[in-house]
């Protein structure tokens, strides 16, 4: 019970820390440029606070509801709806900015996000290296029975085809559907053996095996140069940060449902019943605290990463959403009227508290349903094959995104197919795709 509760307080620091520097973004540039910055909240900007401090001009508050954050600078908005009794401060005379200072000071969270995220992958590195998933056959259809008949085991790790190293299903799906009818080699780890197995795919570059994530995560270590290291960061930041980019394009494209197809049982597709939030996060940060402390590194990294890409979507009352209203600025050289835009951000503000609390609902539901439990490694999995001719619910990453979603559970794989590379599917320990919602 210590453990756990030390891990719990683990994650709500973790957050903590990844708002306060989300807001000091948009906080530091903002008093870099003269801008007026009279609060710095932590929590939503509604309801009782308490007063913690006042310096360089700002009241700094923390709110009951603490499930985000905001730092108030009323001359980035529009300035006819602000008015001192909006904060209950006094505030100075409004001075107007150039458009490309103010489109900076509303990107500046996103950006300490992204720095953020940078310095740590850095930093885990370093520490204790990069974090490897192997890509393990978690099964071997009858309908082709080549991989089977080659030698290839249920739980054997690829290493290589041919000369080609395996970081992923992915790289299985496409090398094996460039070489339809073709010989290959496929070097396989079976109990820390290495296994050399040759076959011959079919007319469609097939194998027969169902592909995903091997249970432990590895950590193998970087060798290299500070430039060489600084790149390899980079390298993997925007690996894993066009994964999730992918992953959630998925969950909204699944939003409205598409018809199912005719003859083919339905399967649960990603979609806004894994729309997840504080709670979630701190489930799931938790139980990977207690498995492996090492794997924080890259969970802190992903929630930093989810904080900056949902802070950009262009919806009113988040980042995006004061970055579109200057686009449009900038395109029209003069404001967008009053009137319009206060009530685009009236029913804007008011459709982000309704998704919160619908991300609320998702994450009570899964924490009561055990949905959200973290399996240490080793445990049985159940793993159901995905029906002929559909697509699996998660992306074929190692550990793409905070993985590990609903649809996981429920069906997980499909067989590596060289048309789609999203048809071998990637079963892996990590968590769901959470897009925070700040704002």
């Amino acid at each position: 019970m210590p453990e756990k509760a030390f891990a719990i307080f683990t994650m709500l620091a973790i957050l903590s820390i990844l708002i306060i520097v989300h807001e000091c973004g948009h906080f530091l540039v903002a008093r870099f440029f003269g801008f007026q910055t009279p609060v710095f909240g932590f929590g939503l900007p509604f309801g009782p606070y308490v007063a913690i401090g006042k310096r360089w001009s700002t009241e700094f508050r923390i709110y009951a509801l603490v499930l985000g954050g905001f730092v108030a600078i009323p001359e980035l908005g529009d300035e006819s709806n602000v008015s001192e009794e909006v904060f209950g401060l006094k505030l100075n005379p409004f001075k107007k900015f150039p458009i490309w200072q103010r489109m900076l000071v509303a990107f500046a969270g996103v950006g300490f996000n992204i720095i953020f995220a940078y310095i740590v992958m850095l930093v885990m590195l370093y520490s204790v290296g990069k974090p490897i998933q192997a890509t393990a056959v978690l099964d071997l259809p009858p309908g082709n029975p080549i991989a089977r008949q080659a030698g290839i085991h249920v739980k054997d790790e690829l290493v290589s085809i041919d000369s080609t190293k395996v970081n992923s299903p992915e790289d299985v799906v496409n090398y094996l559907g460039s070489r339809k009818n073709t010989p290959v080699v496929v070097h396989v780890n079976r109990g820390g053996q290495a296994i050399d197995l040759p076959m011959t795919t079919n007319d469609e570059g097939r194998v027969g095996m169902q592909l995903g994530g091997a249970d432990k995560v590895k950590y193998e270590k970087v060798e290299g140069n500070p430039v060489q290291m600084a790149g390899t960061a980079y390298s993997e930041l925007s690996s894993k940060t066009w994964a999730m980019v992918q992953a959630m394009g998925q969950l909204f494209s699944n939003v409205i449902p598409k018809p199912h197809p005719k003859g083919t049982p339905a399967k649960p597709a990603p979609g806004f019943q894994d729309f997840h939030g504080v709670l979630a996060v701190i489930k799931i940060g938790a139980d990977i605290a207690q498995q492996d402390w090492r794997q924080l590194f890259m969970f802190t990294i992903l929630i930093s990463m989810d904080l900056a890409i949902v802070n950009l979507i262009p919806w009113p009352a988040l980042d995006g959403g004061h970055l579109a209203f200057m686009t449009i600025e900038a395109i029209r050289r003069k404001p967008m009227e009053e009137h319009f835009q206060g009530e685009i951000v009236k029913w804007g503000f008011l459709s982000l508290l309704v998704l919160m609390v619908v991300v609320m609902f998702n994450d009570v539901t899964a924490l009561v349903s055990g949905k959200l439990d973290m399996k240490p490694p080793g445990a049985e999995k159940k793993v159901e094959p995905a029906a002929p001719g559909t697509e699996p619910a998660a992306a074929p990453t190692e550990q793409s995104v905070l993985e590990k979603s609903e649809a996981e559970k429920a069906s997980n794989k499909a067989e590596a197919n060289p048309k789609k590379a999203g048809e071998t599917s990637a079963t892996s320990k990590g968590v769901p795709v959470i897009p925070i919602v700040t704002p």
